[in-house]
Parts: C-alpha cells; structure tokens; sequence
C-alpha cells in the first residue's frame, strides 16, 4: 500500500526549523514494519506563500496511493483542509485520514468542518493507524472500526468512534521514525546553516508525555502521562543519527529531564559507548528540574545548549498559569547552566493569562539582569488546551490560519489585565530588546 503522508509541517512558517517531522517518521516506520509500502510527499521546504494546493494534489496523486494521510497543526489545518477536499474532487473514491495535535484535539469538529476527511486519528496514532487500514483493506469503512481507540470515522452521514486518545506505553517497541523515507541530503545539507556546535543536525524524541499543567500547553497528542525510552534504546538510536552522518542532535522531548536517573544513565552511556556526537535541548527544559550535579553530568556528555523554558519573569503570572517554578528558581537555574558553561536561551511567553503591562516589564528586566539570550512567543489558546477551554467561546469566526504564537502583529488572545494596545506595545518592546540585545531571534 502506499501511504503519501505530508508531514505535520506542512505550511512551515518562516521562524520553524526544518528538520525531519518526527511525528509522520514515526508513523510511516510503523506502517513499514507492519508491511506497508509507505510513501512520503514532504513539502517542509516549500513557502507557505508560494503552495499550490493543485501540485499538491498532483504530487500525492502520481504516487497512485491506496490510502492518503494528513497531519496537521491548528495553523496549518485550513491548508489541509483544502489538500483533502482537492484530492476528493479528484479522487472521490480515496480514503483520506487526519492526524496531529489540532485533530488530536478536535477529531468531531475536524469531521464536521471537512466533509473530505473520513477519519481522524487521535493521540499517538502508530498502532491506531496500522489496525485501521487492516481493517479498512479487508471490510471498507465499517461499524468495526468503532472498537478502536483513538480513532474517529464517517460512516453513511454519522460520526462515530472512540475519542478516547492512545499513548503507547512502551516507547521501546516502536521502529526509530523512517528518516530514509525523507529527503536526507537536503534536511543534512540545510542543517548546516543552523547556529550549532557541530552539524549536520538531526533531532530525536527520547520520552513522550509531560505531568505538569501548564495552561498555556496543549497535551492531548502525547499526553500527561510520562513515558520513557530506555537509555540503551536511545543509544542505538543516537548511533543509527551518527552513521547517516549527522554529528549533532537536538533532542525535543516535552521534558528531557524529568526523570534524572534516566538522564544519568543515558549520558553515561554515550560516554562508555563513545557517541561522538554534540547535544541540545531546543523544546525547553524546566528549571526545577535541574541542579548543578545533573548539569555537569549532561555538559560532560556532550549537551552543551540548553533552552529553558520560563514564561515569565513574575511570579503571580507563575501562580496563575500553574507553571510551578518561581522566579528564584529560574535566577538558580540560570546561574548553574551560566557557571558550567552552557549556551542559555530562556523562552518567554507575552500576554499570558494573569499577566500586565507591570509584569512583562518585570520579565524584561529578569531577563536584563540574567544576561542571557531569549526568545518569545505569543501566548495562543490552542485547542487541548486548558486556556482554549477557558476562552473557546470568545474566538468563535477566529480563522485557524491566525493561531500562530509567532503572529505578533495579529494575535488572537489579551489577557483580562491588559488592552489589544498595551499587549502590542509590550510585544514591540520585547522584539526592540531582543535586537538591541542581539538575542536570538524567534
């Protein structure tokens, strides 16, 4: 069967890295074991702004697959929205199925708002996906498929299903994703322009799942739950990065060091096994996580960059997001990573919930008197969320193209103690400190 899949950065906005979608790698390796002939249609390195929804279609067609899948971010569902209801005037007869954060979080609405779609996938969808087309080759769309969770389907004009969403529990079952399957040279050969230590760059997911609840933070697709590789299982898998060529790895765990005895073993690991390769920590690590001990260890190893990801310079905007960390930890935990030696970038969030004109300049200055580089975003209610639940009401006629966190000119949600005025000038402040400051940029 072959399988095109585009991958979740299917309309890549121009601040996201290109690198090998894990999320679809996973899936289609999945699919290769179960005997599936997969086939990727990659559109990572096309500008949003220059699609053709047309050789789109064109591109998926003239793979003459059995079975489409399309996985999509809230920002990027309209665009496959249109990629689906091209292919189905096409092909009227093809199977088409979604998958990804945004349908993870919405898989009715998703059914409702695509006629063109019919399944969706919800949560981890390697095993999911796998028993559907099974039962998809041999008996068509059935009642059947109703048994499987995670899995939500059209069946003569009625949506039914299982919204209930699978997180796979043992992580070390499942094949490393199916890089193969992408255009390697090209991710290789891109990654060489990154600001990093060593390239080529590759990146790698290590554990799923965060317990924490943050209410910013969207989690249905991997889950509250935490969920690890085994340090021997991530091993393989860095050596496997280190014969294709790649000389660094960006690891994009939710939470990297969650469970510090894991963190431990794997960098011991890499040191008695010689991984010669160089380490970051892009996602954000939590500053309550880490102490001096477990950083020397990591630095030893191999990490040498370390994102971490602090919201906000205020601890009443802490409080009220349920981040957990205050802002003494944050001033620790910087100071330790400073002290050995790590490249730091702290992650803010402007316009969160509780926030105010007073606390995002108590960032500002946070930020100032740490003197390390920082990045920001604009606080976004994405669906899954706790915040979208709190304000879902008020974004209705909101089109998904506009949940964008890096849409700093055209932002959806203002916090209660704040204007749509104050909010821009305060993001205006930030992009003007961070330039001046020469930071990173977003």
């Amino acid at each position: 069967m072959r399988l095109p899949i585009p991958p979740y950065s299917l309309v890549p906005v121009i601040s996201m890295t290109p690198l090998i979608p894990l999320g679809p790698a996973y899936i289609a390796a999945s699919l290769k074991e179960a005997g599936f002939d997969v086939k990727i249609v990659d559109l990572t390195f096309i500008d949003k702004r220059a699609l053709n929804i047309n050789e789109v279609k064109k591109a998926i067609l003239r793979q003459d697959p059995d079975v489409v899948g399309l996985s999509a971010l809230t920002w990027t569902i309209s665009t496959a929205y249109e990629i689906a209801n091209a292919l189905k005037e096409e092909e009227p007869d093809l199977p088409i199925v979604a998958g990804g954060p945004h349908v993870s979080a919405l898989p009715e609405r998703t059914l409702k708002e695509c006629s063109a779609i019919d399944a969706v996938i919800i949560g981890e969808g390697e095993y999911v996906f796998r028993d559907f087309l099974n039962i998809l080759l041999t008996k068509g769309i059935c009642k059947e498929m109703a048994e499987l969770k995670g899995l939500m389907f059209r069946h003569r004009d009625r949506i039914l299903g299982n919204p209930y969403p699978v997180y796979i529990e043992n992580l070390d079952s499942l094949p490393f994703p199916a890089r193969t399957l992408f255009n390697l040279e090209k991710y290789m050969e891109f990654s060489r322009k990154f600001q990093a230590k060593r390239v080529p760059v590759a990146s790698m997911v290590t554990s799923r799942g965060c317990p924490h609840r943050c209410i910013f933070c969207a989690r249905i697709s991997s889950g509250y739950r935490y969920r690890a590789r085994s340090p021997e299982n991530v091993i393989r898998e860095l050596k496997q990065l280190k014969n294709y060529g790649f000389n660094e790895v960006q690891i994009v765990d939710d939470n990297f060091t969650e469970d510090r005895k894991r963190v431990f073993e794997i960098c011991r690991l890499i040191k008695e096994q010689g991984v010669d390769m160089s380490f970051d920590l892009p996602n954000g690590i939590r500053v309550d996580h880490v102490d001096e001990e477990l950083l020397s260890k990591m630095y030893d190893a191999g990490f040498y960059s370390i994102h971490l990801g602090v919201e906000s310079g205020d601890d009443y905007v802490l409080r009220t997001i349920r981040k957990g960390i205050t802002v003494k930890q944050i001033k620790s935990a910087v100071n330790i990573a400073k002290r050995i030696g790590f490249d730091i970038i702290l992650y803010i969030i402007i316009g969160l919930p509780g926030s105010s004109v007073e606390a995002e300049r108590r960032t500002l200055d946070l930020i100032n008197d740490l003197d390390v580089p920082f990045t920001f975003s604009v606080c976004t209610p994405y669906p899954g969320s706790p915040l979208w639940e709190m304000v879902k009401d008020k974004l209705k006629g909101v089109s998904w193209d506009r949940f964008d966190e890096t849409n700093y000119g055209n932002f959806i949600y203002v916090p209660d103690g704040m204007t749509k005025e104050q909010l821009q000038e305060c993001i205006d402040r930030a992009n003007e400190f961070k330039l001046q400051a020469r930071n990173v940029g977003c």
